[in-house]
C-alpha cells in the first residue's frame, strides 16, 4: 500500500540525509557505508514490494 511505499522512501531518504552530514563531517567510511547499506537494502526491499504488485 502506499503508506508501505512512503516508509521505505522516508528512510531512504532519512540515511541519504545522514550519509550527507557523515561526508561533511570527516565520518569514518565504515560508518558512512554502513548508511550506504541501508538505503541499498531499502531500494530492494521497494523493489521487490513494487514487484508483488
Amino acid at each position: 500500500d502506499l503508506h508501505a511505499l512512503r516508509n521505505m522512501l522516508n528512510n531512504i531518504t532519512m540515511n541519504a540525509e545522514l550519509v550527507k552530514l557523515m561526508v561533511q563531517q570527516d565520518v569514518p567510511n565504515d560508518q558512512v557505508l554502513d548508511s550506504v547499506e541501508k538505503m541499498l537494502q531499502e531500494c530492494k526491499h521497494c523493489a521487490r514490494y513494487l514487484n508483488q504488485r
